[in-house]
């Protein structure tokens, strides 16, 4: 090995020098190289890790809620199609009714006549009997796409009667119809007023109960109020009744509850629709029931 002091010197500046250009290959900075490609590839992974796992919570949600949407749409549908199924009939000829015409200038003119009537006894002013027929009744049901041919309302001495016919398409069922009939009847059992009412279907429905869907005898008075012996009140107390089989507990019967009670006891000042209807109300005489018509008579002021 040479001992050459000059010699020795130039090579170890050339080893520097080229540990110098080895480095500026590597880096193309300036300055002192520092390698950050490692701590953002983790910064990038991370947020795109966060990202997906938030996108993956919000499908997994609206999946687990469309789902149960589902199950809760089949479930109410299966229990609407078990109840149509029990309290409607199938048949390929439904039941149809006679459809009254009258034209829109008659109707109108049977409303106009009503609302003279209400208007005269608010107004305190004596007034004619108002006479509603069973023509004009029907008239309006007629008027309706839906009800016309499928309903029919027939009154009689102290009772009316409405018969029934409803396709339950409406609902997607076809072929299926809610037929039956109801009636509201005034009578007296020797010691009482009494309105009966009651509705039955054709339909057995043996997986619910037996019987007519509903029935009421409910006892009705016409009192004087104590407040203001100048207006007469209506008062209803239930002394018989059934809903969906279900009988009413006898202990609710003798508690002898006015079912009219809170209609008379509101005193807030958005009453005053409900104050005129007591006001008809109490200017009423009598209310009856004949063959082919329902006569109301006022009282004369």
């Amino acid at each position: 090995m040479s001992n050459n002091p000059e010699l020795l010197k130039k090579l170890i500046d050339d080893d520097e020098l080229e540990s110098i250009e080895w480095q500026k290959r590597e880096s193309p900075v300036k300055g002192i190289a520092i390698d950050t490609s490692t701590s953002y590839k983790k910064k990038s992974r991370v947020r795109r890790g966060w990202a997906c796992c938030c996108f993956k919570c919000i499908g997994v949600t609206m999946i687990l809620f469309a789902l149960l949407g589902i199950f809760v749409m089949g479930y109410v549908y299966s229990c609407l199609s078990q109840v149509v199924e029990d309290f409607t009939i199938e048949t390929d000829s439904p039941k149809k009714f006679p459809i009254v015409h009258m034209s829109d200038d008659e109707l109108e003119q049977t409303v106009d006549r009503i609302e003279d009537f209400v208007d005269h006894i608010l107004d305190e002013e004596n007034v004619e009997d108002l006479v509603i027929t069973q023509d004009e009744i029907n008239a309006f049901i007629g008027h309706s796409d839906f009800l016309q041919g499928n309903l029919m309302v027939t009154l009689h001495k102290d009772r009316i009667m409405e018969e029934f016919s409803i396709p339950m398409d409406i609902l997607g069922f076809n072929n299926r119809f809610f037929v039956g009939n109801d009636y509201l009847e005034l009578k007296n059992d020797g010691q009482k007023d009494i309105v009966e009412i009651e509705m039955e279907t054709e339909a057995t429905h043996e997986n619910w109960f037996d019987g007519p869907l509903y029935f009421l005898q409910l006892q009705y008075l016409i009192t004087k109020n104590k407040e203001d012996e100048g207006r007469n009140m209506l008062e209803l107390y239930l002394e018989k009744g059934s809903f969906f089989g279900q009988t009413a507990p006898q202990e609710i019967i003798d508690q002898h509850v006015n079912l009219m009670k809170e209609l008379y006891d509101c005193h807030e000042e958005d009453c005053d629709d409900l104050e005129d209807m007591l006001d008809v109300i109490s200017a009423i005489e009598s209310v009856s029931i004949e063959e082919g018509k329902v006569v109301i008579k006022a009282r004369h002021q």
